[in-house]
């Protein structure tokens, strides 16, 4: 390819993966240019001979390939090769995800785990972190360099979960999602473990279907300096209460003052998860939002600029489901905050770059 480099950038970046790999073949001075080009993102494929087991045979094969990877995506989750992988060393690879549904592929007895555990190596280049793994071992969960770290459907203890937030001094994003049965440790143990956190991170989305029926613990956030996006069900963030009972009990402690004890002094953005009646009681098509949700609600707008004074953004999920707040509108134009719903697949992005100025922000669905 003797061309200059501008146009030889060009013309790869128009070229699908398999005609690199069929280019690739053609020259040793072509495979030196386009190898990186080529390894740079590796995705497995369940149930080809491009899977993880393939994976690791072609790095034992051609040792000189595991520089080059930078992002690994596994459709699959194998945790004997997975393992195996793991235990290559992988100086440049910043990203890892696991994104198999389901079960592993195969069964693995805890003896070989264990064994397997052992031969695992350090990735100190991570940085994005998305896996539902079980526990694997402490030395395979330190990722010094950690900023974003996606967990789902798993079952990391909160040991684990240790293991994996406290080395980093940059993590800035976690996200841990449970559909499916509860969680695999105590609800009221995870906010200390996300506290090793609470001086650098800056988006935190908590999202699990399975809540215990009575709590005697609320999160307690105010020490999160850094966050500015959080999504969380009422409950979780302020506590005891009764499936139907308002915040407005003589029992209860004056909600404004409970809100800003426990939110993050510089949250933009709260999204609200888990507000309508529990299923199993019949309000009809439309679901009716808990009442005291609705007093939390109404409460964080009308002393915005006492409880929550940096708050731009109040939104809710499952808009499509339940009986629309009307008034809660009225009284957020008012305010001046921005207040509306999010659809269940919605999944908000925002522009980084805005979190930390005053400004409004940038947001996409």
């Amino acid at each position: 390819m003797d061309l200059p480099q501008e146009i030889r950038d060009a013309i790869v970046e128009d070229l699908r993966l398999g005609e690199l790999a069929t280019l690739v073949r053609t020259s040793k001075s072509v495979q030196a240019y386009l190898e990186p080009r080529l390894y740079k993102k590796i995705h497995t494929d369940f149930n080809t001979p491009n899977n993880t087991a393939g994976l690791v045979e072609l790095l034992q094969r051609r040792p000189h390939i595991a520089p080059m990877i930078q992002m690994l995506v596994l459709d699959e989750y194998h945790p004997r090769h997975t393992r195996r992988l793991l235990s290559i060393e992988l100086p440049n690879l910043w990203c890892l995800l696991v994104q198999h549904e389901g079960h592993s592929i195969e069964y693995v007895s805890e003896r070989e785990k264990r064994v397997l555990n052992r031969e695992m190596v350090e990735q100190p280049a991570i940085s994005n972190y998305f896996s539902p793994f079980e526990t694997a071992s402490h030395r395979y969960l330190n990722y010094p360099g950690l900023k974003r770290l996606f967990i789902e459907q798993s079952t990391y203890s909160t040991d684990a979960l240790k293991q994996l937030i406290a080395p980093s001094k940059c993590l800035t994003s976690i996200n841990l999602h449970h559909l499916s049965g509860p969680l695999p440790f105590k609800e009221r143990d995870l906010c200390p473990v996300l506290s090793l956190a609470a001086g650098t991170l800056k988006v935190l989305k908590l999202f699990w279907t399975y809540h215990p029926l009575e709590r005697d613990y609320g999160f307690d956030l105010s020490q999160f300096t850094a966050l500015r996006l959080l999504r969380i069900e009422p409950g979780l963030l302020l506590g005891p209460h009764k499936s139907l009972e308002t915040y407005t009990s003589t029992e209860s402690p004056d909600l404004g003052q409970l809100i800003r004890s426990r939110l993050p002094p510089n949250l933009k953005l709260l999204l609200l998860e888990s507000l309508t009646i529990p299923d199993g009681v019949d309000f009809g098509p439309e679901q009716v939002i808990l009442s005291r949700d609705l007093e939390f609600m109404r409460c964080l707008l009308e002393q915005r600029d006492s409880v929550a004074p940096k708050l731009t953004f109040l939104m809710m999920y499952y808009l499509n489901n339940m009986v629309p707040p009307k008034d809660l509108y009225k009284i957020a134009s008012r305010v001046g905050l921005r207040f509306c719903g999010l659809y269940e697949s919605d999944d908000l992005d925002v522009d980084w770059d805005w979190l930390d100025k005053d400004e409004g922000l940038r947001i996409s669905v």
